[in-house]
């Protein structure tokens, strides 16, 4: 027998702030950064469920994972709602969104904040073929960031010598100060 939990309403949730970026853009080396100095803000990085997501019986970053990304893009949404009424502010990284996802309540409950993470692109090529990216999939990076670009005006660049936790100081600040 199973049972089925309602859904609670969800009011007065928390801000959610997300920091989009393709890839190669710096997410990964930013977490711990990012955990290690975020001091009551919930940190979480959409990346973190990809092992979890061979539930669904196909790794989830695969192409062929795509007529699952919707249902992987909704547990997301539902997983941060509940941090967030229980009044935690959520900083989620995330890969750079769809056009028509900007738009307040779109995808995510407002209050929500995006913010781009970005860097040259010819350190994010270096960065793809470190990982041995084939061709196709860094042309896909390069493509999404050109994306971010145009959809996110905050940006937080990497790549210009400045460390991990200098970036992650500033994308902090940048939460705190939207928090007041």
């Amino acid at each position: 027998m199973s049972a089925t939990i309602p859904l609670m309403e969800d009011h007065a949730l928390a801000p959610l702030f997300l920091l989009a970026g393709a890839p190669g853009a710096g997410k990964t080396t930013l977490l711990p950064h990012l955990v290690a100095r975020a001091g009551g803000i919930v940190v979480m990085d959409m990346d973190e469920l990809l092992e979890d997501g061979r539930l669904v019986g196909v790794p989830i970053a695969t192409p062929e994972a795509a007529p699952v990304w919707p249902a992987y893009d909704r547990m997301w949404a539902r997983i941060v709602t509940m941090v967030r009424r229980a009044g935690h502010p959520v900083l989620l990284l995330c890969p750079v969104p769809d056009p028509g996802e900007l738009a307040p309540g779109a995808r995510w409950v407002e209050p929500a904040r995006w913010a781009l993470l970005d860097c040259p692109d010819d350190e994010r090529v270096r960065r793809l073929r470190a990982r041995g990216g084939p061709a196709g999939w860094i042309g896909g990076a390069l493509a999404d960031a050109a994306e971010g670009r145009e959809l996110i005006p905050h940006v937080f660049g990497t790549g210009g010598g400045e460390t991990p936790a200098g970036v992650a100081a500033r994308v902090l600040g940048w939460v705190r100060e939207e928090t007041g």
